[in-house]
Protein backbone atom coordinates (compact mmCIF):
# COMPACT_ATOMS: atom_id res chain seq x y z
CA UNK A 1 0.00 0.00 0.00
CA UNK A 2 3.19 2.51 0.61
CA UNK A 3 4.56 1.67 -2.44
CA UNK A 4 1.39 2.58 -4.16
CA UNK A 5 0.99 5.63 -2.38
CA UNK A 6 4.40 6.96 -3.49
CA UNK A 7 3.58 7.74 -6.96
CA UNK A 8 0.20 9.71 -6.06
CA UNK A 9 1.87 11.65 -3.67
CA UNK A 10 4.90 12.61 -5.92
CA UNK A 11 2.27 13.78 -8.79
CA UNK A 12 -0.20 15.95 -6.20
CA UNK A 13 3.25 17.57 -4.98
CA UNK A 14 4.02 18.67 -8.62
CA UNK A 15 1.19 19.93 -9.37
CA UNK A 16 0.28 21.90 -6.31
CA UNK A 17 3.19 24.35 -7.57
CA UNK A 18 1.51 25.07 -10.52
CA UNK A 19 -1.00 27.79 -11.64
CA UNK A 20 -3.87 27.24 -14.01
CA UNK A 21 -5.73 30.12 -14.91
CA UNK A 22 -9.38 28.92 -15.34
CA UNK A 23 -10.97 28.00 -18.61
CA UNK A 24 -11.38 31.93 -19.49
CA UNK A 25 -8.08 32.56 -19.59
CA UNK A 26 -7.27 29.28 -21.21
CA UNK A 27 -3.58 30.26 -24.06
CA UNK A 28 -3.06 33.79 -22.19
CA UNK A 29 0.46 33.70 -21.56
CA UNK A 30 1.01 34.09 -17.26
CA UNK A 31 3.22 37.01 -17.01
CA UNK A 32 4.94 36.14 -13.28
CA UNK A 33 5.75 39.38 -10.83
CA UNK A 34 6.67 39.39 -7.63
CA UNK A 35 4.33 42.21 -5.59
CA UNK A 36 4.82 43.40 -2.05
CA UNK A 37 6.71 39.95 -1.35
CA UNK A 38 3.78 37.76 -2.77
CA UNK A 39 4.86 35.52 -6.04
CA UNK A 40 1.87 36.00 -8.29
CA UNK A 41 0.98 34.71 -12.18
CA UNK A 42 -1.26 37.17 -13.91
CA UNK A 43 -3.45 35.75 -17.09
CA UNK A 44 -4.87 38.68 -19.10
CA UNK A 45 -7.48 38.35 -22.22
CA UNK A 46 -9.25 41.02 -23.44
CA UNK A 47 -10.13 43.48 -20.89
CA UNK A 48 -10.34 41.12 -18.18
CA UNK A 49 -7.32 39.45 -15.75
CA UNK A 50 -6.61 36.86 -13.31
CA UNK A 51 -3.86 36.72 -10.30
CA UNK A 52 -2.89 33.56 -8.97
CA UNK A 53 -0.38 34.00 -6.18
CA UNK A 54 2.05 31.47 -6.41
CA UNK A 55 3.24 30.60 -2.74
CA UNK A 56 1.91 30.43 0.81
CA UNK A 57 0.11 33.12 2.78
CA UNK A 58 0.42 32.87 6.87
CA UNK A 59 -2.25 33.55 8.78
CA UNK A 60 -2.79 37.18 9.42
CA UNK A 61 -1.53 38.14 5.80
CA UNK A 62 -4.39 37.15 3.37
CA UNK A 63 -5.41 40.57 3.20
CA UNK A 64 -2.13 41.88 2.16
CA UNK A 65 -2.31 39.19 -0.17
CA UNK A 66 -5.56 40.47 -1.52
CA UNK A 67 -4.08 43.48 -2.08
CA UNK A 68 -0.58 42.28 -3.83
CA UNK A 69 -2.82 40.52 -6.21
CA UNK A 70 -4.55 43.37 -7.77
CA UNK A 71 -1.53 45.38 -7.56
CA UNK A 72 0.17 42.79 -9.75
CA UNK A 73 -2.79 43.45 -12.09
CA UNK A 74 -2.43 46.51 -12.14
CA UNK A 75 1.58 46.64 -12.66
CA UNK A 76 1.62 44.05 -15.75
CA UNK A 77 -1.66 45.23 -17.26
CA UNK A 78 -0.96 49.41 -16.97
CA UNK A 79 -4.48 49.26 -16.23
CA UNK A 80 -7.26 50.42 -13.48
CA UNK A 81 -9.48 47.62 -11.77
CA UNK A 82 -12.89 48.30 -12.70
CA UNK A 83 -14.10 48.65 -9.06
CA UNK A 84 -17.49 46.86 -9.26
CA UNK A 85 -16.02 43.78 -11.56
CA UNK A 86 -12.73 42.32 -9.38
CA UNK A 87 -13.74 38.91 -7.80
CA UNK A 88 -11.97 36.62 -5.89
CA UNK A 89 -9.74 35.96 -2.64
CA UNK A 90 -6.08 35.80 -1.28
CA UNK A 91 -5.15 33.26 -3.54
CA UNK A 92 -7.19 33.86 -7.09
CA UNK A 93 -8.61 37.27 -8.56
CA UNK A 94 -10.40 38.22 -11.36
CA UNK A 95 -10.98 41.40 -12.74
CA UNK A 96 -11.99 43.68 -15.03
CA UNK A 97 -9.86 46.04 -16.48
CA UNK A 98 -11.01 49.95 -17.08
CA UNK A 99 -7.97 51.01 -19.80
CA UNK A 100 -9.53 54.24 -20.36
CA UNK A 101 -6.89 56.97 -20.79
CA UNK A 102 -6.94 59.68 -17.36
Amino acid sequence: MRRALSPVLAAALLLAGCASPSPRFFGAEPVRVTQDGFRVAVYRRGNAAQAIRLDYARRGKHASARAALRGAIIAVTGCALDEGGAEGDSGVLVAELDCSPG
